[in-house]
């Protein structure tokens, strides 16, 4: 005889179920709270709608940058492999992937079909956006207040209390999401309208919340003739008797400078200048001379031996080859130190001086523009006239370099 089996519980089965449940509970929590955490959610840019998606499940929100730069009237740039949103002076550029998880851990833009996503947090860090995550995700911009009106002919400054773009139209200029009560302006329901005859020839964003309109054609930028005495202030440079290399080669500078209208000086007193000061200064020259002294008679030229910028080491051959205004404009920013050279051995010359060159890695001399160390014996740099006739050839040499065809 079977013995008997008990009566079953009548909760018994519900009983294992619930423990099972009880059991896994935290996990399917935890699986469902990621899953909703990862689903897309509502996105509100400004006024308009649209959907934050969260690639590779990483919990970064991305938004469409199209529907972004449209909800808060930022400026939209998209080329190959990266996309650009910016505000006034500020700019944040994303490179640009299509795989999920690499956007993701990279904070890279997705390309989705043919929409690109960028991520929103670090977007709205950049331009000063506020990011709001809750139900859904939102990107607001407060209104800008037109704080004043700088006005001079053919140019407006604007300032307003935070970094704006500024939108060329028929009819004027509009400022989104900005406003203010300054005469001339109208209110729009988009923001400021600035109306104008006709539109600026540039705009442009220097910083701080402001806007720069400008008319009329661009001021060509002049070259810069940088002169730079030697030693000086705790460095006397060598001696001759009571005359020091640092006081005959700032006087000698300063008579350069006098014939050469718009020059500076590296420095302009008896002042210890270290050579990294030197060069903060030199890489903004057109033409630098450096200017030293040496025992004897001799005249001595120092060249760079290479060049290390791009745009210098290109810089001889886009003279000999560009159109006069075309190179007239590089010897701005690049010049050719041999050029240079020869244009002082053809004044020194003209006085009966006969200039040794030499090339080698010259600190001072491997600059964008067009560099010399010009060594002067002392014999010539003690007589106050021979200086003189010294500083003429000088300043002759550097107008005829720059003003060269």
């Amino acid at each position: 005889m079977r013995p008997a089996r008990p009566a079953p519980h009548r909760d018994g089965p519900g009983r294992a179920l619930a423990g099972g449940l009880g059991l896994r509970r935290p996990w399917l929590l935890w699986l469902l709270s990621l899953a909703l955490a990862q689903a897309p959610k509502p996105l509100q840019v400004g006024a308009l709608q649209g959907e934050a998606l969260y690639p590779g499940g990483s919990g970064v929100s991305y938004g469409e940058a199209r529907l972004v730069a449209q909800g808060l009237g930022l400026s939209l740039w998209q080329g190959e492999g990266a996309v650009a949103l910016g505000l006034g002076s500020r700019q944040r550029t994303f490179p640009i992937v299509k795989e999920e998880a690499r956007a993701a851990q990279t904070g890279a833009a997705w390309q989705r079909g043919d929409k690109v996503y960028v991520p929103l947090r670090p977007l709205a860090e950049a331009l000063g956006l506020e990011y709001r995550a809750e139900v859904g995700v939102r990107l607001t911009l407060p209104w800008a207040r037109l704080l004043q009106v700088e006005r001079a002919p053919d140019r407006l400054r604007l300032r307003f209390s935070r970094e704006v773009n500024a939108v060329v139209q028929a009819g004027g200029v509009l400022f989104p999401l900005a406003q203010g009560e300054e005469p001339g302006f109208q209110r729009e329901a988009l923001g400021l309208l600035l109306p104008l005859p006709r539109p600026p020839d540039r705009l442009y964003y220097p910083g701080g919340g402001q806007v720069i309109l400008e008319w009329g054609p661009l001021p060509r930028p002049g070259p810069l003739v940088l002169l730079d005495p030697g030693h000086g202030g705790s460095d006397p440079g060598i001696a001759l008797g009571d005359l020091k290399e640092k006081d005959l080669t700032l006087d000698l500078a300063k008579r350069v400078a006098a014939r050469l209208p718009g020059s500076r000086l590296t420095r302009t007193g008896d002042e210890t200048l270290p050579l990294e000061a030197r060069l903060r200064q030199a890489q903004a020259a057109s033409v630098l001379i450096s200017f030293h002294a040496t025992r004897g008679a001799a005249v001595n030229l120092y060249l760079p031996k290479a060049r290390s910028t791009p745009l210098a080491q290109n810089a001889e051959r886009l003279l000999l080859t560009a159109p006069q205004a075309q190179a007239a404009l590089l010897k701005v920013y690049a010049g050719s130190p041999h050029r240079l050279a020869e244009a002082l051995e053809k004044a020194f010359s003209a006085l009966g001086i006969v200039v040794a060159k030499a090339e080698g890695p010259y600190a001072l001399t491997d600059i964008p523009g067009a560099a010399v160390v010009l060594e002067v014996g002392t014999e010539r740099l003690k007589d106050p006239k021979a200086r003189e006739e010294l500083a003429q050839a000088v300043a002759q040499a550097v107008q005829a370099y720059l003003e060269a065809p």
